[in-house]
């Protein structure tokens, strides 16, 4: 229990806190005989409750290495670990990392962003161009791991509250991807659609994947062929192609790696994976289109006279659809290279090279299906392989100019068209009504006759 003690003019609150060894006394001083009273019946009731926070003087990077142990590797991917990893390394580690975690405030954090923001030097990274300043899109990222990290000490009851909640974010407003138009998407099917040219062929098969059955790039990179039902013209997706760290594959629990690809060169600390799907939504069966299974069916045939022209040892198979010309796999990063080549090669004034990739398909498929299904969001929610429709509704639904311009005309012929011109009777309404009545029937004769 608590008690208060009389330190001069003020009081102290006297409990203890840990068990055995690491049962330590805590003074907490400077408080008024009001405030001491307080404090201690929120101690003893807390304590009554078992939902009193030890005050301890763990650091946030000693609980940034338990936190990446014990909740990173049990429920981050390579991609993500990868990635918030890097951000604690580069960004919090070398401005809170020696703060005591309970004395992390909200003003702290606002005071963290704006240095980040105004002051701090961003990590250069080798092959990227170098920044001035840290974005506010990082900032928002670094945010978001740590607003988890933080979550996690308070039920780990390391802190009573989370100060990462209360935080003030800076203003970001996220730049969208070009969707290709209808129009722009059959041009550069009609461009590539050349059988004569494997690799040319094989980006438009890659881009008919993404666009009739709105698949991601690592999607459409682990695709295989005994995953293909030509017979019912339908695709399983359960497996993605990704690049993992060699020392993450067996540390990181929610990675479940199918299969891995052969290293070229000793000594990378990276492999090349099949591996499933991050979400279980994403493990779908998609129908498709019979164009598009012929087509399918075309570099199949041409992929078979790979393998006779350069036999076993040149071509190396792994049953997969878009694939090297010697049966290696290609990469998401590959994929949307080789897609801004053939837009370079269109050069379509139209299209904007520069805000267009390979997940732009994506999105064309998207509001596609959208407006082909009326509006079916749990439909184009199956295909596309999202866990919620909220997905579709806030990044994928890209406005079409002409479907406004549709809507349009739509208002002009039914609205204010319909003001001034009477419709015209459905005939063929008239004739059933008409053939269903005799005696009607015959008094329209009549009339027509006397008229």
């Amino acid at each position: 229990m608590a008690s208060i003690v009389k330190r001069g003019k003020s009081y102290a609150v006297v409990y203890y806190e840990g068990t055995g060894k690491n049962r330590k006394q805590q003074w907490e001083s400077g408080l008024s005989y009001s405030a001491a009273k307080a404090r201690k019946a929120t101690i003893e009731y807390e304590i009554e409750q078992n939902i009193h926070i030890d005050r301890n003087d763990m650091t946030v990077d000693e609980f940034l290495y338990e936190f990446i142990e014990k909740y990173g590797e049990k429920k981050w991917v390579s991609s993500t670990y990868d990635g918030n990893v890097g951000l604690i390394e580069n960004y919090v580690r070398p401005y809170l990392g020696s703060m005591k975690l309970r004395s992390i405030r909200t003003k702290t954090i606002d005071d963290y962003y704006h240095y980040l923001l105004t002051e701090a030097e961003p990590v250069s990274h080798m092959g990227r161009p170098k920044r001035d300043r840290i974005t506010p899109s990082m900032v928002i990222d670094i945010h978001k791991v740590m607003r988890c990290a933080f979550n996690q000490a308070k039920k780990w009851q390391y802190i009573a509250n989370n100060p990462f909640l209360d935080a003030t974010l800076p203003e970001h407003k996220e730049s969208k991807r070009d969707a290709l138009t209808p129009d722009q998407l059959q041009r550069l099917l009609e461009f590539t659609d050349k059988p004569e040219e494997y690799d040319l062929f094989l980006i438009h098969c890659a881009m008919q994947l993404a666009f009739a059955c709105c698949m991601r790039g690592g999607e459409v990179g682990g695709a295989q062929w005994d995953r293909i039902d030509f017979v019912n013209n339908t695709l399983y997706i359960d497996r993605v192609i990704d690049r993992a760290q060699k020392k993450l594959l067996d540390k990181l629990q929610k990675m479940d790696v199918l299969f891995k690809f052969p290293n070229l060169y000793p000594g990378t600390k990276t492999v090349i994976v099949l591996k499933q799907p991050k979400t279980e939504g994403s493990i779908r069966t998609v129908y498709i289109p019979q164009t598009v299974a012929e087509k399918l069916a075309k570099l199949k045939e041409m992929q078979e006279r790979l393998k006779m022209e350069l036999g076993d040892d040149g071509y190396m198979d792994y049953g997969l659809v878009i694939c090297q010309a010697n049966g290696r796999p290609i990469m998401t990063e590959h994929l949307n290279k080789r897609f801004k080549e053939v837009l370079v090669m269109l050069n379509d004034p139209t299209i904007d090279v520069e805000n267009t990739v390979f997940h732009s398909l994506r999105h064309t498929s998207t509001g596609m299906k959208l407006r082909l299904s009326k509006g079916d969001l749990k439909a184009v929610q199956g295909d596309g392989g999202w866990n919620t429709p909220d997905m579709i509704t806030k990044r994928y639904a890209h406005i079409v100019d002409e479907d406004r311009r549709h809507l349009a005309d739509e208002m002009e012929r039914q609205f204010y068209q319909g003001k001034t011109e009477s419709t015209p009777p459905d005939l063929q309404a008239v004739i059933q009504l008409l053939t269903a009545n005799p005696d009607m029937l015959k008094q329209v004769l009549a009339a027509a006759q006397g008229a």
